[in-house]
């Protein structure tokens, strides 16, 4: 997302909405695929030569349990701030690496499907969200 400096007014608060391609952020990584558009709504305030920014994002994402190892989907939601500062030579301010960055952060560490998900047993495998497996227990 690019912000044109020259149209925002000194002290003014422009809200920006934009809906970002997850491809062109480089947003993949083991086992978790962003499978929606990533909204952005942004609350841009310049202020002398600094830039306050209020964003808020919001997508989908396809992960892999890492107990039972089923596809599951949530929803990954950032409220953050930003500040930059800007002089007058500055025209744009790019803020598409910072987004990237901050969405790469609310991945989670051990997606689950569910918090009661049971996983798969270590012996024969089977999924025990399913029913148990028949295995002996030691």
């Amino acid at each position: 997302m690019k912000i044109d400096l020259k149209q925002l007014l000194e002290g003014a608060t422009v809200t920006l909405v934009e809906s970002e391609n997850p491809q062109g952020l480089d947003l993949e990584a083991t086992g978790i695929q962003i499978s929606s558009p990533i909204e952005i709504k942004a609350q841009v305030t310049k202020l002398q030569d600094t830039l306050d920014i209020k964003i808020a994002l919001k997508t989908e994402a396809a992960l892999q349990c890492s107990r039972c190892l089923n596809e599951t989907d949530i929803v990954i939601s950032k409220n953050m701030r930003l500040d930059y500062t800007i002089t007058t030579q500055d025209t744009t301010i790019d803020i598409s690496e910072d987004i990237r960055q901050e969405l790469m952060l609310e991945y989670p560490l051990k997606p689950l499907c569910s918090l009661e998900c049971k996983g798969l047993c270590v012996t024969c495998g089977k999924n025990l969200n399913e029913g148990p497996c028949g295995c002996k227990k030691p």
